[in-house]
């Protein structure tokens, strides 16, 4: 990778940082709080009985011809917490008349610890929570005494123009899932490169040290292939930009035939060394970015 940082190069790497930041500012800025409830599934637990005398299902003193079960996730999925003090009025879960709720439980929380409650009032569920973190869910189920359940959900809570309700579980590969699939790929991207300027780093500072101090020399060039070849390796840490004055003061010289007078090869090369980007800052800038790209793109997608 010695030609590490031309014009291509940098305008692909320049894609990749805003690849990386722009998704994550738009989603800072566009999502910070959000609550969604989905419902995750809907199953019958037993089914109309026909032509059998004397049997006769019940639940909780109630004769049932068909039992149902009905599961609902609630979930903060913004990048805020929600307290109970932000909550106006609590997300409440209408269910329509064409099913009875018999009783409603919760299944598990996340985290275990979670102070998270599920009321009913007739056909109605209400959802109260102290604090709700990033991440954090709940799932609660429903049993009814119909095999179809329509249902509706409001809530008012600040910062939060309205919850996100789900009437089935988002496909596997959502679109933002790909986003961040695509944001984590930059950003991994972006840490190859930093670790390209970490290895070239000890050599630019041997060689800055050495023209500061006045200690580094131009060696006899027979050709001006001879002196490119000499730029390139003694200077692979530094950019084709960066290298091109010294490419065309030996091109001066070679078409001048003036030789390759060593005074004026080293002036032009402190001038364009010493001045060339810090590989170490541009690196650790790129390597920051990259890492936090991952880990916000593992976060978002739910791995951390």
């Amino acid at each position: 990778m010695k030609e590490k940082f031309n014009t291509l190069t940098l305008a692909t790497l320049l894609i990749a940082v805003l690849g990386v930041i722009i998704p994550i500012v738009w989603d800072y800025h566009s999502g910070q709080r959000g609550i969604s409830l989905t419902l995750v599934s809907h199953s019958q637990i037993i089914y109309p009985t026909t032509g059998v005398d004397g049997l006769d299902v019940s639940y909780k003193g109630t004769k049932l011809r068909t039992l149902s079960k009905t599961t609902f996730l609630v979930e903060n999925t913004g990048n805020s917490p929600v307290l109970e003090s932000d909550v106006i009025a609590p997300i409440k879960i209408v269910i329509s008349d064409k099913a009875n709720v018999l009783d409603t439980m919760i299944d598990s929380k996340l985290p275990t610890n979670l102070e998270f409650q599920a009321i009913r009032d007739k056909q109605e569920i209400f959802i109260k929570f102290s604090l709700l973190n990033p991440g954090d869910k709940a799932f609660v189920s429903l049993l009814t005494d119909s095999k179809e359940i329509e249902f509706k959900a409001f809530a008012r809570i600040v910062g939060i123009r309205e919850i996100n309700v789900n009437h089935e579980p988002p496909k596997t590969l959502t679109i933002w899932a790909i986003v961040w699939i695509f944001v984590g790929l930059l950003s991994s991207a972006l840490l190859l490169v930093a670790a390209v300027g970490f290895y070239y780093y000890p050599k630019e500072i041997r060689v800055k040290r050495d023209l500061k101090s006045g200690q580094f020399t131009v060696p006899e060039f027979n050709s001006y292939e001879d002196a490119h070849s000499w730029v390139n390796n003694s200077f692979d840490f530094v950019t084709d930009a960066e290298k091109a004055p010294i490419f065309q003061q030996l091109k001066v010289l070679e078409e001048n035939k003036a030789g390759f007078t060593k005074e004026v090869i080293l002036k032009v090369v402190r001038d364009s060394i010493l001045g060339s980007l810090n590989n170490f800052v541009i690196a650790l800038i790129l390597s920051g970015i990259g890492l936090f790209g991952i880990y916000y793109s593992l976060s978002s997608m739910g791995y951390l």
